[in-house]
């Protein structure tokens, strides 16, 4: 008893390791006292040690699986984990017991809403209201999960209720001006959306808005606002070329490739947070898909010329390098390029168009590789022409392409291309033999898959 009673005096102080000492006593000798393991899981998630937090409550729990706030404590842990299905596991196991516990729900909310299962989210964080009561942040975290459902108009309500609680919280204006933008998208008012993008203070935070609002809307099946706000955006900024893209892309105008300088602005700006959003939070697996392609038709043995088109961050270095003698990287985006030379795989890096490389003459290239490069492209005519005229005899050429219905090319909405796999299957038609094709998930959008095609083909 004085050992916990000193444990929980260090504890008060902050002194969690002296507590984390004092608790591993008491539980080496009193092992089946829960409460024991709660003290040394609390002090434990002091130090920041969430992993043996976890185990503690888990042997707490062992010996007594009543206790509410042990499930809790232990759904808390396994978030801080990045475990989500054991903190979904663990809120279970504490909402079977008091389903009015509030912050069991709040958690739960938070798994879903890590899951992109937005609505499931916006209706746990409503049901942690009914239980807790009004807080400002608890009201946006509502709103923000509505809006990313697409309830727009039910997200403003929350938001502006929100502000009436929290009226200076920068996230919480700044979300709310965003739903107040999609909202008059939506609702045709474009007078409102010309006001509040006067609101703010440069170009490149009214381009942000209004291509964040372009894409919700269009995410959400709205293409007629999603149009007007493209138009609007253009009559507003009409210098802007990646305004002009986004406006064809939401009315549907059938434009062959995205202008040059735009992708290249356009990477520049996510050059250090691409590989993060790309992998970690999309999902994308474009590399791991490109090496099972490979390594089941080609040997690696390091004698191959490879040219790695849109190469951006060198996300398929690692891939293609154990095939290259020497492997060369072209993109349009120095920024871009700068990471992939952080990386030291590539022999050559350097600024061009992938056409443009396509087009010097000779056969020079064993394997031609564009990983996630084709739906920032368009048609596709030019490069095939291209890869057959560079590939030598025998060469191969994987790439991967977005699936689009039908068989043509379409520009969609959130401005990049999709292509069909017969307007591939005609493309590569006398030149080149289709070796393998795998229809997969290309990446997560807006928490759904978006379904593509890997394609491993060899020059006849």
């Amino acid at each position: 008893m004085a050992l916990t009673r000193y444990g929980l005096e260090r504890q008060a102080r902050g002194d969690f390791q002296a507590a984390v000492e004092a608790f591993r006593a008491v539980a080496a000798a009193a092992p089946r006292q829960a409460l024991v393991w709660n003290n040394l899981a609390l002090a434990l998630g002091g130090l920041g040690d969430h992993e043996e937090a976890a185990q503690a409550l888990r042997k707490s729990l062992d010996i007594d699986a009543s206790q509410v706030a042990a499930w809790v404590s232990l759904a808390a842990s396994c978030l801080q984990l990045d475990r989500p299905d054991e903190a979904a596991s663990a809120c279970d196991g504490a909402i079977a017991r008091d389903p009015d516990n509030g912050d069991a729900w709040q958690i739960r909310a938070m798994v879903l809403a890590g899951r992109d299962d937005f609505a499931g989210a916006a209706a746990a964080f409503a049901r942690t209201l009914e239980i807790a009561g009004e807080t400002g942040a608890l009201r946006a975290n509502l709103g923000v999960t509505l809006f990313k459902s697409g309830a727009f108009h039910e997200a403003q309500r929350n938001f502006d209720a929100a502000l009436t609680l929290e009226a200076d919280a920068t996230e919480i204006v700044e979300m709310a001006r965003l739903c107040r933008f999609v909202v008059a998208g939506l609702d045709g008012d474009m007078t409102r959306v010309t006001t509040i993008s006067r609101e703010l203070t440069g170009g490149a935070e009214t381009d942000t808005l209004f291509k964040t609002a372009l894409l919700c809307l269009d995410w959400a099946g709205h293409k007629g606002p999603a149009a007007l706000i493209g138009q609007t955006w253009t009559s507003l900024r009409p210098g802007n070329l990646e305004a002009r893209h986004m406006a064809d892309a939401a009315m549907g105008r059938p434009v062959e490739r995205q202008p040059a300088t735009f992708v290249a602005q356009h990477f520049d700006g996510m050059a250090e947070q691409f590989d993060e959003k790309l992998v970690g939070r999309l999902g994308y697996r474009g590399p791991e898909e490109i090496r099972s392609l490979m390594a089941a038709w080609i040997e690696a043995d390091g004698s191959l010329e490879i040219l790695d088109v849109g190469c951006g961050t060198g996300l398929c270095g690692p891939v293609l390098r154990p095939y290259a003698l020497r492997l060369t990287g072209v993109d349009l985006s120095e920024g871009m390029l700068g990471k992939a030379r952080d990386g030291g795989l590539y022999d050559e890096l350097r600024v061009a168009d992938l056409t443009d490389t396509l087009r010097q003459p000779g056969a020079r290239w064993d394997m031609i590789a564009a990983g996630d490069t084709f739906p920032y492209v368009g048609t596709l005519g030019d490069v095939f022409d291209g890869a057959a005229a560079t590939l030598k005899p025998g060469g191969w050429f994987v790439f991967s392409t977005e699936a689009a219905e039908g068989d043509g090319v379409t520009l969609r909405g959130n401005g990049r291309y999709a292509h069909g796999r017969g307007y591939i299957a005609d493309l590569a038609a006398g030149r080149f033999e289709i070796v393998e094709r795998k229809s997969t998930m290309l990446r997560r959008e807006a928490g759904v898959a978006l379904e593509g095609d890997y394609f491993l083909m060899r020059k006849i």
